[in-house]
């Protein structure tokens, strides 16, 4: 204090130090000065050499020591109480300003629960170590969730692990109270082991019916949550474990019923007799990785979350589970998945002309998603700028074309789509393999390596192989090849990226020489498309797959398939190079040779094309167009690209259970400004979840257009949207947070804009953007979240594909009306187009009416050209068969 008395807080932060008050943290967890010299690494007289220091500076005691212990001070404890959060801070800082001197600062601790360690922490510290991460890690074994998380209050630990089996009230804002973050990471049933004869509806059983006999408990097993649930008191039949292993093993002996996490099932050899069913009501467990709010920002931290959150469950064959998992991830999988970080290197003449430009590509995308924040707070009250038109293009010259190079927004790490199936692996992966069928410019199914195929009945479908077929190796296709292909395409464990589309799948066989035979269990009029390279069908040698050990679509085996190319050379997350080849049954393609350079960073992409580095440059940014739209040597092609952005509410959060409140929500939306201003035009406002182009074998554009805008709207109203609000249960609005993936800094944007209307009416709106990792998990019904965007891209355009997603069993919303699920499953048995999308109407009308979804816009992707570049038969389905057939040089306008 001054002379006058008053409290100078300069001088009482200047005196403050970070070593000091890791001393006090110590102190108060040791209980004495030697104990917190030992566990600091310090000898016993610098301890106490800092505390009496500070002590001078701040003019107040911090210790109180005793002959064989020490203890806090009110003044002391105050400090320790602040310690790890102004430790995360100057951390974050420090590794930060590490980085950017080129210097390595990279450690993260864990805490976790040692039933987490093996089936979670471990693979996620794999996949770090496969990104190349230079990063220290230190685990340190908690006795259970609240162990882990006063590790993280204290800071002994930088990120923990928790699981809590049932109900979640509110625990994300209570994290967020306390300075913690919680980062939801996935969610798993809690499931019977029994060799009980119980009755069991649609593969699950009420667990009362199971209380009378003997059960499993113990650390070990999830029967705790259970029996709490039921009231159910200790049975002195009831065994104890520690280890699920235990547990499996003490129920295959009839010993008893246990209840476990899905994934403590993950690799067991289950014995015949056990019975694995799912709970009615179904219990889940959720995990969650808990940091201080401060510690989110440090990069070791935020990559190791961003492991963390690809972390995907095993099947189980739990049916009751498994269609709802498969079908959330075929939804991951169109995003690009979990990158080596790295910093983006330019073409060697962009990286002299523009020396200052070696940003992390991280930095850049966070700078793009800033200033797409900034245009669009900017013109929201104004008109936006209209589309340019798409450039017109030179007749075909008949020319053929040496190389074209090819930049990819994106980083592949594998080239076997079964592996990787982001939206980028497709448009590579189908210009080397093929399906039994493909899907033209219209969507429509037509020959492949099939010349022709017949359905015989609803469920069987009868293909004919060309013969004169071959692979690029020169060896012929056979039926085996075929039936080998789509038998590892549906093993998840070889192929988690194509199992999802053949789930359905009965038999596949080789009924002839050169003719296939794949019966369904049940019909499924969306089934034909997927045995195209835009489905699951990337047909490859059986003798190349056993030569390489299934290990195919590496840098060493490369990929093998019947296409008009073949891969020379692939450097993962660098480059890839395809050649033409003459084994092709087609006719000879114009171009010579591919060269796909991987360029996440939009910015240096922009750089390439100004420098005439490339030919074609997938998913310009709608916030860059403009610049490329500018470019002497390159045009932009715009098309709808088959992709939904809507708002989704999880109706078993409060108080998104409330219809009035998400009444005022859905009137908040203006879904045409968003398109106008965000988008430049470049997108359509949604009326539907299902898309225009996807009722294309039923309707022509119009007609769908007209048919989706019947279905109930929710009009931009700000009176109605408080109207509703004060009818609601939360009159006085509320504060909610909403995640937007740092890949789409438009959603980011958009989010951003309806946080400023519900401002308006008195509803508090966070927008928090979070890598694509940690967004993709959060969209899951046992998340943290009440108010959620979702960004969904079809490749084949099923009309039911994103609505049984986002409406059928296991939907993200939570959402459970069963007169919609009997639509969804009335749409998949009904075979005439124009029937199913009415019944897909009629299942989408009732969710428009209980507001579960908001639709905000259907996409557009931009693709530019050079413009001596030309490409046939444009469209919304251009990229997933072989599409460089289709380039051509065009003549000079």
């Amino acid at each position: 204090m001054d002379e006058s008395g008053a409290i100078d807080v300069d001088a009482l932060t200047r005196a403050l130090d970070v070593h000091s008050l890791r001393i006090l943290v110590a102190i108060d967890q040791t209980g004495s000065i030697s104990a917190a010299a030992r566990s600091l690494g310090y000898t016993q007289p610098t301890i106490t050499q800092h505390v009496q220091r500070l002590e001078a500076r701040l003019g107040a005691s911090l210790v109180a020591r005793t002959a064989r212990s020490a203890r806090l001070t009110p003044i002391g404890a105050l400090l320790a109480a602040h310690a790890p959060r102004i430790d995360a801070s100057l951390t974050a800082a420090a590794t930060e300003l590490a980085r950017l001197l080129g210097r390595r600062a990279d450690a993260v601790r864990f805490a976790a629960p040692a039933e987490a360690i093996g089936p979670m922490l471990a693979p996620a510290l794999g996949r770090l170590a496969d990104a190349g991460a230079e990063i220290e890690v230190g685990i340190t074994e908690a006795a259970d969730a609240a162990d882990a998380l006063a590790m993280i209050r204290d800071g002994r630990a930088d990120i923990a692990l928790v699981s809590a089996v049932g109900e979640r009230a509110r625990r994300s804002t209570a994290a967020r109270a306390a300075g913690l973050r919680s980062t939801f990471l996935f969610a798993e049933e809690i499931v019977a082991l029994t060799t009980l004869d119980v009755h069991a509806e649609a593969s699950r059983v009420d667990p009362s019916v199971l209380a009378a006999h003997p059960w499993i408990t113990g650390r070990g097993t999830a029967t705790a949550p259970v029996a709490e649930m039921l009231g159910r008191g200790a049975d002195a039949r009831d065994l104890a474990v520690s280890l699920p292993d235990a547990a499996i093993a003490l129920v295959a002996q009839g010993v008893g019923t246990a209840f476990l996490p899905e994934g403590a099932l993950a690799g067991a050899d289950l014995p015949e007799r056990i019975r694995t069913l799912g709970l009615l009501p179904a219990v889940t467990r959720r995990t969650s990785a808990v940091t201080l709010v401060e510690a989110a920002s440090i990069p070791a931290v935020a990559e190791a979350l961003r492991a963390l959150a690809t972390h995907r469950l095993p099947t189980t064959g739990v049916d009751a589970v498994v269609d709802a998992r498969r079908r959330s991830a075929g939804h991951r999988a169109r995003f690009v998945s979990y990158p080596a970080p790295h910093r983006t290197e330019l073409p060697p003449t962009l990286a002299e002309e523009h020396p200052d430009m070696s940003l992390t590509a991280t930095r850049l995308a966070q700078a793009g998603a800033a200033a797409a924040a900034s245009v669009l707070l900017l013109t929201a009250c104004t008109t936006g700028a209209p589309p340019a038109p798409t450039a017109t293009v030179g007749a075909d010259t008949g020319a053929e074309i040496d190389s074209v190079t090819v930049a990819l927004p994106g980083s592949l790490s594998s080239l076997y789509v079964g592996q990787e199936a982001g939206i980028l692996n497709y448009y590579i992966a189908s210009i080397v393999q093929e399906g039994l069928v493909s899907i033209d410019a219209q969507g429509r199914v037509q020959p492949g390596l099939a010349e022709s195929w017949t359905q015989t009945d609803d469920v069987t479908y009868v293909y004919e192989l060309r013969p004169d077929a071959q692979f690029q190796d020169g060896t012929p296709v056979t039926a085996d090849d075929v039936v080998f292909s789509l038998e590892e395409a549906r093993d998840e464990k070889v192929s988690p990226g194509l199992t999802y589309y053949l789930t359905n799948v009965d038999t596949i066989e080789k009924t002839d020489d050169a003719e296939v035979t794949i019966t369904l269990k049940d019909p499924d009029p969306a089934f034909a498309a997927n045995m195209s390279t835009g489905g699951a069908a990337f047909i490859t040698s059986r003798a190349f797959w056993e030569e390489n050990d299934g290990k195919v679509g590496t840098s060493t085996s490369l990929l093998l398939g019947t296409g008009p190319y073949r891969v020379t050379e692939f450097v993962p997350d660098s480059h890839v190079t395809m050649e033409r080849v003459d084994t092709w049954w087609g006719e000879l393609p114009k171009v010579k040779e591919i060269k796909v350079t991987f360029v996440p960073d939009e910015s240096t992409r922009l750089l390439a094309a100004q420098a005439g580095d490339i030919d074609v440059a997938f998913n310009v940014p709608l916030a860059q167009s403009s610049q490329w739209e500018k470019l002497d040597s390159m045009r932009v092609d715009y098309i709808n690209d088959l992709s939904y952005v809507g708002l989704y509410f999880n109706t078993s959060v409060a108080p998104f259970d409330d219809p009035k409140v998400r009444e005022a929500i859905a009137h908040a939306v203006d879904r045409d400004a968003y398109v106008k201003s965000l988008l430049r035009g470049h997108g359509e406002a949604a009326t539907a979840i299902m898309t225009p182009e996807s009722l294309g074998k039923a309707y022509d554009a119009e007609a769908a257009r007209d048919k989706l805008a019947a279905i109930p709207q929710w009009d931009f109203d700000l009176e109605a949207a408080k109207a509703a609000l004060a009818a609601s249960t939360k009159p006085d609005g509320f504060e909610a947070e909403i995640l937007t993936p740092n890949t789409g800094p438009q959603i980011g944007s958009a989010a951003q804009a309806l946080s400023q209307s519900l401002a308006d009416i008195g509803i508090t709106l966070k927008v928090r953007e979070v890598p694509i990792e940690e967004w993709l998990a959060s969209l899951d019904a046992s998340g943290d979240h009440g108010i959620n965007v979702m960004w969904y891209f079809s490749t084949l355009g099923d009309p039911a594909e994103v609505p049984s997603y986002l409406l059928g069993a296991g939907n993200p919303a939570a959402y459970d009306n069963p007169a919609v699920t009997d639509l969804l499953t009335k749409a998949g048995a009904t075979s005439d187009p124009a029937e199913r999308v009415d019944v897909l109407i009629q299942a989408e009308t009732l969710q428009a009416k209980d507001v579960i979804n908001v639709p905000l816009w259907w996409g557009q992707s931009a693709t530019a050209f050079a413009k001596d570049l030309g490409i046939k038969d444009y469209s919304s389905f251009a990229f997933i068969s072989s599409w460089p057939t289709q380039l051509y040089r065009a003549a000079a306008q």
